[in-house]
């Protein structure tokens, strides 16, 4: 029987599935719930030490001889400080220790409790990875749980071996404990497969990969792509006839590839999980702006999800991550693409091209979206497009450009912070005509940017000025009776008197007429000066216009899956 601790079920499920099964256990209250419910079960190997400092010694002897990780585990206060010595030891000679240090709930730390002490991160560079778990009320927090003890468990042997830290906190006590749970929760352990993994086995060695499987790509936010990488990818998507998901700021252009920020938009959970759902996520490279990510969060069926990353991080985004490739893209794609095995041909990538097919843009009213429709279709070929971030970068990625054209976006942490200030500074090294398409409130926040020296005449912003955060109202917040008092921070400033006294040329727009008659005077390359192109609107209605298209892309894509049926 186990421990009712839900914590303590998740540590030992994954503790097996690790193959860390031998631990030396010391005495004491606090570690009750994981030493009485390993105790109980056969798969581990215990041994009793009560001197803590000798246990953790005792442990590296097992290690040496045994050459496999070994667990410790103590009660909490100053047990855990008994370690210290020996996890120096484990650190120099590269020994992989799993020190499990039980605890209080850190709610408790300061408040004069009995045997408490701050025993996060307590051995700090000491181990190559000290986690806390947190007390399992939910499904998030299991999820975390199960992925902070794989973070860990997958360091004990990752770019050299060393000690692991993991802290317990728990509400249990001895006195409290109960021990009825038959059998532990059904856990995943997150594989990482590293380069010398990759070149010395094939992929049917590795991976449970089934010849028709529906595959996935997610091709996040990245520098443009190499000739020898889109290549690979074009290869591995006609093997497969996988979907590779971009957007504009993915800067690649491959076969299968396909825009999915406006389909994911149109897309409702139900008819994605029904029709559109993988069997296999494959995700690279940075964020992105698609709600495809919350379409694969929300998803109810299963599938896999393989991250690649050079620095083999484990990045659960979907929370079903199983496998790492610590690679770069282009050496996951040529070890993929090497396999033997013969698969089936399936339909995934005609399903989603046949529901794109399906939209026409609207002819817009004037509005933010009618001003980045057109200067999309008006940019020149071989510039370089900023986006700041919201409703700026989100809107963009519907409508195509010229393959020549790269974009960037402070999409790592979705902030409007400095966005303008990169821009300038991109610009300032670059020989190509640079665009910015930013709001108002990005665009105030950050407008020392300008005030300096490296402002060039290849310098075109695009401006959009709705009085305020657009992004508040088309989500939940436009139910809030304040929403433009401080949400979404209503104003009446115009950038012209700023821009002028700084030497920009200034243009503006208020309606379709006025737009249209400007917008080739702004992407000219050819001016004495930086251009700034402010343009006029109103929030609500082009939240109104936004929203009605997604209502009409949706019905356009709902009708189109039922000519399919």
């Amino acid at each position: 029987m186990y421990s009712e601790n839900k914590t303590i079920q998740v540590l030992i499920a994954l503790l097996k599935k690790h193959g860390a099964t031998t631990a030396v256990l010391s005495a004491g209250t606090r570690n009750v719930p994981f030493v009485h419910s390993v105790e109980k079960d056969p798969d581990f190997n215990c041994h009793s030490i009560v001197d803590e400092r000798s246990a953790a010694y005792f442990a590296l002897g097992l290690i040496l001889e045994k050459k496999e990780p070994v667990i410790i585990s103590c009660t909490s206060g100053t047990a855990s400080t008994n370690y210290f010595s020996a996890i120096h030891e484990a650190y120099e000679q590269h020994l992989p220790l799993i020190v499990l240090t039980s605890d209080r709930n850190q709610y408790y730390l300061g408040q004069l409790e009995d045997q408490q002490i701050p025993q996060s991160g307590m051995y700090r560079d000491r181990v190559k990875k000290s986690v806390t778990l947190p007390i399992i009320k939910d499904d998030k927090d299991e999820w975390y749980c199960r992925r902070l003890v794989n973070e860990a468990l997958l360091e004990l042997d990752h770019n050299g071996s060393g000690p692991v830290h993991i802290n317990i906190p728990t509400e249990w006590g001895l006195f409290a404990q109960n021990f009825t749970v038959k059998s532990l929760p059904e856990v995943n352990a997150i594989k990482r497969i590293t380069l010398r993994n990759i070149y010395n086995n094939s992929i049917d060695d590795l991976l449970e990969f089934e010849p028709s499987k529906k595959i996935l790509v997610v091709y996040g936010q990245c520098e443009r792509a190499s000739k020898k990488l889109i290549r690979e990818i074009n290869k591995f998507s006609n093997k497969f006839n996988c979907v590779v998901a971009v957007e504009n700021i993915s800067n690649i252009e491959c076969k299968n590839s396909i825009n999915t920020s406006l389909i994911s938009r149109a897309l409702s959970k139900s008819t994605f999980s029904k029709v559109f759902a993988p069997d296999l996520v494959i995700s690279l490279n940075g964020n992105y702006v698609s709600t495809i990510k919350g379409l694969l969060k929300g998803c109810p069926q299963n599938f896999d999800h393989w991250a690649i990353n050079e620095e083999g991080k484990v990045i659960d985004q979907f929370k079903k991550l199983s496998t790492v490739f610590e690679c770069k893209p282009i050496e996951f794609f040529e070890f993929l693409n090497k396999s033997n095995t013969q698969y089936e041909r399936n339909t995934y990538f005609e399903l989603w091209e046949n529901a794109i097919a399906k939209f026409n843009h609207s002819n817009f009213l004037y509005s933010d979206n009618y001003a980045m429709q057109e200067f999309m279709r008006s940019v020149p070929s071989n510039s370089i497009i900023h986006y700041g971030n919201g409703v700026a970068v989100h809107i963009s990625q519907y409508y195509p450009v010229d393959n020549s054209i790269t974009h960037y976006c402070h999409s790592g942490t979705t902030t409007i912070d400095g966005s303008l200030s990169s821009f300038i500074g991109q610009a300032s090294a670059s020989k190509k005509l640079c665009f910015m398409f930013i709001g108002d409130l990005s665009f105030f926040y950050d407008m020392n940017a300008l005030w300096n020296r490296y402002v060039g005449n290849n310098v075109r912003i695009l401006l959009y000025n709705n009085e305020g955060g657009k992004t508040f109202h088309w989500n939940a917040a436009k139910e809030i009776d304040t929403l433009k008092l401080h949400t979404s921070a209503e104003h009446f400033t115009s950038a012209k008197g700023w821009v002028e006294s700084i030497g920009f040329k200034y243009l503006s727009a208020r309606d379709k007429d006025e737009f249209d008659s400007v917008l080739n005077e702004f992407v000219t390359d050819n001016s004495d000066r930086p251009i700034l192109f402010e343009v006029f609107s109103k929030l609500d209605t082009d939240a109104k216009i936004l929203l009605e298209y997604y209502a009409e892309c949706k019905e356009i894509l709902e009708d189109s899956l039922s000519d399919l049926n």
